[in-house]
């Protein structure tokens, strides 16, 4: 029996604009849904990792939390996700639409566990979402998609237990464009992980 083989669609340039896009309308929905159908605060509990960061009482430490956990724990999700495929598909692919339910719902319930976006106009708290949750998204985003060829394990359906390696992390070898978009998306992470700590500390 054949083992399938890793499916790479498009190139990564397409990948991150096909990520964003479907991102971007769920997040947008998700916001709707969050702003009139559920309470203020409804996600607040549901976000253990950034009450945490938000707890932190130096701007370093605020800093050093935000980047473990965007860069330790969010990002590295993206890629470990990568590394499971389903027929050829990458299970990455689910993450765009995980993350722009969850930030949609979050912006929507205003559930942010170090800011309140009532004391902010429509002007200013775009302009803040835009620099600091969109690039941080987007840099998820480039991770993501630039990681795909990290396919490890096949498995031939969702309800298959026992996966086949089909290689070793080792042996993956990333294109050169995919290389520039990894990089590119942890500066990305990491510039919006500055901002959003000095908005925390009323420095922005």
């Amino acid at each position: 029996m054949n083992t399938p083989q890793v499916h790479v669609a498009g190139s990564v340039y397409s990948r991150i604009l096909w990520f964003y896009g479907i991102y971007t309308l769920l997040s947008n929905a998700a916001f709707l849904i969050g702003y009139y159908w559920l309470p203020e605060g409804f996600m607040r509990g549901r976000t253990a990792g950034a009450q945490v960061v938000g707890e932190a009482q130096t701007f370093l430490g605020q800093l050093g939390l935000t980047l473990l956990f965007n860069l330790g724990v969010a990002a590295v999700t993206g890629i470990v996700m990568n590394l499971i495929q389903v027929k050829g598909i990458s299970l990455g692919y689910m993450y765009p639409l995980v993350l722009g339910v969850f930030s949609g719902l979050i912006a929507g319930t205003n559930s942010f566990a170090a800011s309140d976006i009532t004391q902010y106009n429509a002007r200013d708290g775009m302009a803040l979402a835009l620099s600091i949750g969109n690039l941080e998204m987007l840099g998820y985003l480039f991770v993501t998609a630039s990681t795909v060829r990290y396919g490890v394990y096949q498995y031939r359906s969702l309800w298959q237990w026992a996966p086949t390696k089909v290689k070793n992390l080792r042996d993956v070898r990333l294109a050169k464009p995919e290389i520039i978009c990894l990089v590119i998306g942890i500066l990305l992470i990491i510039f919006a992980a500055c901002r959003e700590t000095l908005m925390a500390f009323n420095m922005l």
